[in-house]
């Protein structure tokens, strides 16, 4: 009995094993092809990173070697040998398999010797969960909100061209150009984020919280499908997320191709290294004479600054009244006024079109359209500023000048963000899309990003951005305030004598029967808060005359 059993297994045995090695084939050839399909993937990226990064023109002479074009044309081969073999791998007859066996395995061995080529010729990749590219007044707060959301050591990374860290940027402008020791802004003093009351995040900071600080970086090319980032130093950063915050560049009149534009000591206020190169100009040219082209924020808090420090001041603008984005003209004239009661002249109604030099190269003069000339040792050209959207054109939808986004921040490209002003989003109290170059917008764009990152990854809720609209500025003893949107008809109220003491004026703009916008110089805190209240609420108005007359006083009623 038990020699038939014996026979029986033996036979079965017998009959089985072909089957038995059959499968095993399969199993293997397989699993070699799932390896194979994983190594192409990957062989194709490291393939994608090398091409992007011989387009950076100015990596030309260290890629584009014969070495690295000859691996390139290599991989476009085995791509589609590999391409080849896995039509074959589908195919159901079992010789057909049996062949392919070997020159699976030997593609595989392939890829691998070609893959570790590739990341020699790559370098170390550097790769991280989330980077913020641009180090601005966003990336500061946005790494503020990484960290109060939780952040792991590691996760994040901020990209800068500047060699410092985040620092709040409406300083330069202000108290960083004033000479006098004892009132002149410094760093460590105005890192973020102290301009909204909060804590200093000195470079200390970042470290002590594992967030890399890659200081002194110019990205130059950008490729977000790939989530891949090059520097000018042939730097490849990976992301998962990715926050643009790359800001605006300042409009140069060099650009526009305007005569004697490249002097010496014509500057423009962005970045620090700005500001430094202007401070040590105005430490040489004691009491000289300076020209500020521009009548906005950067020509009235600059002509200010410049006065302070006993320059002779002169103001060039084209419009017929100052920071005409904003003020009405009413407005305009209390601080056209104001300055000229300290001493500076204002130009209005002409444009600089030339510029004289020394024979050093110096700036000696600005000569304006109306023939004039206005004698300059110095001259800060503000004429506005366009945001830096260039690296990702072609690859997120615009809109209005901007990158679109939606309540979020989120942009047309899963896992990109864009804040700040280079963000267009849709501002939910005016029902409209827009795009705000603004400080405080700046930090509160950052921060709803990262919420809204965070809270995707989490699964919770979050409310869109909800933002009205802020501006201020300060400068001499003047600071003003204003909340809303300036349309519609306007409402004056106050004290506009720019010989008053404590001069406190203000303005609500008014649209369909309800306030849209306020404005208000030399307010407190709660009166501010005040009109920041009524703009929102779009409280209504039933008699200008009577709104006139209580003024500031209407405000304090809601």
């Amino acid at each position: 009995m038990a020699s038939s059993s014996n026979l029986v297994i033996g036979t079965a045995k017998f009959i089985f094993a072909p089957i038995e090695r059959c499968l095993n084939f399969n199993r293997n050839l397989d699993g070699n092809m799932k390896i194979l399909k994983k190594l192409l993937k990957e062989l194709s990226a490291v393939k994608g990173d090398i091409e992007l990064r011989i387009s950076a023109e100015i990596h030309g002479g260290t890629m584009q070697t014969e070495e690295v074009k000859n691996w390139l044309e290599d991989v476009q081969r085995i791509k589609t040998e590999t391409e080849i073999i896995e039509q074959k791998a589908v195919e159901k007859k079992f010789l057909s398999r049996v062949f392919l066996r070997k020159q699976v395995e030997e593609k595989v061995v392939e890829l691998k010797a070609f893959l570790r080529k590739g990341k020699a010729f790559l370098g170390m990749v550097k790769s991280f969960k989330y980077i913020i590219i641009g180090g601005g007044v966003a990336a500061g707060y946005a790494a503020r909100e990484f960290d109060r959301q939780g952040l792991k050591p590691g996760q994040l990374a901020i990209i800068s061209k500047e060699a410092v860290a985040p620092y709040e940027r409406p300083a330069l402008s202000k108290g960083y150009l004033n000479l006098n020791p004892k009132a002149a802004a410094r760093l460590p003093g105005f890192y973020v984020c102290v301009g909204s009351g909060g804590d200093r995040l000195l470079p200390d900071w970042y470290e002590e919280k594992g967030i890399l600080l890659i200081l002194g970086t110019e990205i130059v090319k950008v490729n977000l499908g790939l989530k891949t980032l090059i520097s000018a130093a042939g730097e490849i950063f990976k992301f998962q997320t990715l926050i643009i915050a790359t800001g605006s560049t300042v409009i140069r009149l060099t650009d526009f191709k305007v005569e004697g534009a490249d002097a010496k000591n014509i500057f423009y206020l962005r970045e620090l290294e700005d500001a430094d190169k202007l401070v040590e100009t105005i430490k040489m040219k004691k009491n000289g004479k300076v020209v500020i082209v521009g009548g906005g924020y950067i020509g009235l808090e600059v002509a200010a600054a410049m006065r302070i420090n006993n320059f002779d001041v002169t103001m060039v603008y084209p419009e017929p009244w100052c920071m005409p984005r904003l003020f009405t003209p009413t407005i305009a004239a209390f601080y056209e006024s104001y300055y000229k009661n300290k001493g500076i002249k204002i130009i209005k109604g002409t444009v600089a079109v030339g510029f004289n030099a020394n024979a050093n190269g110096e700036v000696k003069g600005v000569k304006l359209k109306d023939g004039r000339v206005a004698e300059a040792d110095i001259v800060v050209i503000g004429v506005g500023a366009r945001p830096l959207t260039t690296l990702f054109k072609g690859q997120l939808d615009e809109d209005k000048g901007g990158i679109k986004t939606d309540g979020f921040f989120k942009t047309s490209m899963p896992g990109v963000y864009a804040v700040g002003d280079v963000a267009t989003f849709p501002m939910k109290l005016y029902n409209e899309s827009r795009r705000v170059e603004h400080v405080d917008h700046a930090r509160k764009s950052a921060e709803q990003a990262v919420k809204a990152i965070k809270a995707n990854e989490t699964g919770k809720e979050l409310e869109e951005y909800d933002y009205l609209p802020y501006f201020y500025s300060r400068s001499f003893e003047l600071s003003w305030q204003f909340y809303g949107d300036n349309v519609g008809e306007t409402v004056f109220f106050g004290d506009n004598n720019p010989l008053s003491p404590k001069p406190k004026f203000g303005s609500y703009w008014i649209k369909d029967g309800k306030i849209v916008g306020a404005f208000l110089e030399g307010g407190t805190p709660e009166e501010n808060k005040a009109l920041a209240k009524v703009s929102r609420l779009k409280c209504p108005v039933e008699n200008l005359d009577q709104l006139k007359k209580e003024g500031l006083s209407f405000a304090s009623k809601f």
